[in-house]
């Protein structure tokens, strides 16, 4: 990045309407350059509307003479900054999305130009692939750096790109661990496949033994937070396409616990495990954990699967502290549960 896309960048994230020439300098300060080039860089900003000089706070008296106080124009440097955008979009390879970064600053887009030349150059030259590679040799024939993808970000720029799936990369989360269910078959008649994800282990060695007499297709650990980055895998590990694919999710009744839905949720549909949920509310909460992440947003939507009167019971439960562990319920209860033919009947309803 010059010296002048830096400025209007500092100039961007400035919080005051206006600002003096002694800060202008401040700002310069962090950056290797000489008097000349200050005074030559203020006056083009002024020139291209970027800084508006207040004209009732004086100039000073040099030969190129320099506001005391300017107006902080925010909308032209955003406007400046949307036009280059466009004018860049006309350049790359028509699949490249840049749309996310009208809502970004310029110093991100500016950060990403070099990967997403290399990315344009790539397909511009070789096309989209037509084979499916691990992640590390796509990295390498983009970037020339085999874990760009994995390590430097490389996977969230080609997802934002909007070419994350035509540049057919496989998932370098780790494997699912889950079990399949024997007596649900892919030579099924039912169109559609339910899995069922829980959070804590205890709660899948409880459940495994009774997979199969379950009308799940498949019984999916979690593993806390690992299952938001490993979801990319199921398609690989369970590659049934001719059917709908429905996930049901279990974990601890507590912020971390919605949470962690509320992520999974992002990536594929998660329905709340109503009949293990409600079976805890109707035991009383225990106290502690008071150190976990309050997210609103996720409680609100995870809440709205329940009734008026369970969403009331969540909410005065996690606002005092208080929470349900999956192990409120015995392996016993959780069995019975999953084999119980209301929980069939609730699984058809949705």
């Amino acid at each position: 990045m010059n010296i002048k896309q830096t400025i209007k960048e500092k100039l961007s994230l400035f919080k005051k309407v206006t600002i003096t020439l002694e800060e202008l300098e401040m700002l310069f300060g962090s950056i290797e350059s000489n008097p000349s080039e200050f005074v030559e860089l203020v006056l083009e900003l002024e020139q291209d509307g970027v800084l508006e000089p207040v004209k009732s706070a004086g100039r000073t008296m040099k030969q190129k003479s320099l506001a005391y106080r300017y107006r902080v124009n925010r909308p032209a440097i955003v406007k400046q900054h949307n036009q280059h955008l466009q004018q860049y979009r006309l350049k790359i390879h028509s699949t490249i999305l840049l749309d996310s970064y009208f809502g970004m600053s310029e110093q991100q887009f500016n950060e990403d130009r070099p990967w997403i030349d290399r990315i344009d150059y790539f397909l511009k030259t070789k096309g989209f692939p037509l084979s499916t590679v691990p992640a590390p040799e796509r990295s390498y024939q983009l970037t020339g750096n085999e874990k760009w993808i994995t390590d430097l970000g490389g996977a969230a720029l080609l997802k934002r790109l909007g070419v994350w799936d035509l540049l057919r990369i496989h998932p370098v989360s780790d494997p699912l661990m889950l079990a399949v269910n024997p007596y649900q078959t892919t030579e099924s008649l039912f169109l559609r496949c339910t899995h069922l994800i829980v959070e804590n282990k205890t709660t899948f060695q409880a459940l495994l033994p009774v997979l199969p007499s379950s009308s799940f297709n498949t019984l999916i650990y979690g593993c806390g937070n690992k299952i938001t980055g490993n979801l990319d895998m199921f398609s690989l590990q369970y590659p049934i396409t001719n059917r709908e694919h429905r996930f049901f999710y279990f974990g601890d009744l507590d912020y971390e616990g919605i949470r962690i839905w509320h992520e999974a949720n992002k990536q594929q549909m998660m329905i709340p495990a109503l009949p293990f949920y409600e079976a805890c509310l109707e035991q009383p909460y225990v106290l502690g954990k008071n150190n976990q992440r309050r997210v609103d947003h996720a409680v609100e939507e995870f809440s709205s699967f329940f009734s008026q009167r369970q969403q009331s019971q969540i909410k005065n439960c996690l606002h005092s502290g208080g929470y349900y562990p999956q192990e409120t319920l015995s392996s016993q209860q959780l069995q019975h549960i999953w084999r119980s033919e209301a929980w069939n009947q609730w699984i058809d309803l949705n």
